[in-house]
């Protein structure tokens, strides 16, 4: 296709994927998940709401502030258009969950074309692990190292007789950040396998550069988190140190599988 029908094509993908969000935001927030009881069972469902208090983006802040923050801060809204646009923040980004497998595939049908072979079976080969660590880091940020943070920073303000406040916005900013940040992070064995596997880094240099990796393993989780007591940051850099590890096991047994398939043709011929 010429230039101006890539234009086009992306477009037309685009098209759809605005559209799919969209839905998916108005529905955030014109919908609360309720109780339905069908004969002796109770199941969650989501059901249209008028009430703006009890919408998903406003129960999930609930859910977070209950069980992130368990009341060691008061959650506070120091203007009046705070709350709002705190539900929109969290719609939004709910609704950039629920559509991601839709505009994956709109990208991937707008880029498959243009790639190789080998750069094909190598997203196939690293699609389910990709989601599946980037869901591990997000619930571990949410279950493990938040829960651990919120009320052990904020004990050192009741040693003192203060009365800690924690605003909406900020507090929002930082779970959602945080949790994407950490997501990320524990993609690190899927980037040191592409790397390795399209040849652009041996196996050899991910185990001649790890104490270079160590240290920037500690100073991403000293950047990424709120307090200089180095509690937070082991939190978050002892799982990358592991993965780190998985990672290269990973990267070795896959260039040995390589080697034994290149041999086994030689022996054959």
């Amino acid at each position: 296709m010429s230039f101006f029908e890539h234009l086009e094509e992306l477009r037309q993908r685009l098209k759809v994927v605005i559209a799919v969000f969209i839905v998916a935001f108005v529905l955030m927030l014109t919908f609360a998940i309720a109780p339905v009881t069908f004969g002796q069972t109770q199941v969650f469902l989501p059901l249209p709401t008028a009430d703006q208090g009890r919408t998903i983006p406003a129960q999930l802040i609930v859910l977070l502030n209950h069980s992130l923050v368990k009341g060691s801060a008061v959650l506070t809204v120091l203007t009046p258009w705070e709350a709002v646009i705190a539900q929109l923040k969290v719609a939004m980004f709910l609704a950039a969950v629920i559509t991601s497998p839709i505009s994956t595939y709109e990208f991937w049908r707008f880029v498959a074309p243009a790639l190789k072979p080998s750069e094909r079976r190598l997203i196939f080969r690293i699609t389910a692990p990709v989601a599946a660590l980037f869901l591990a880091g997000v619930l571990v940020s949410l279950l493990v190292v938040l829960p651990f943070t919120f009320p052990f920073l904020y004990a050192f303000a009741y040693s003192f007789g203060a009365t800690p406040l924690l605003r909406l916005d900020e507090f929002l900013d930082f779970v959602l950040w945080f949790s994407l940040a950490f997501g990320l992070a524990f993609e690190l064995p899927v980037v040191m396998y592409g790397l390795s596997y399209l040849g652009i880094v041996t196996p050899e240099f991910w185990k001649k550069n790890w104490r270079y990796a160590v240290i920037a393993i500690f100073i991403f989780g000293a950047v990424i988190t709120p307090d200089g007591s180095g509690i937070t940051m082991m939190l978050v850099a002892i799982p990358m140190l592991f993965l780190y590890a998985a990672g290269y096991v990973a990267v070795v047994q896959r260039s040995k599988h390589a080697a034994r398939q290149s041999i086994a043709p030689a022996k054959s011929s």
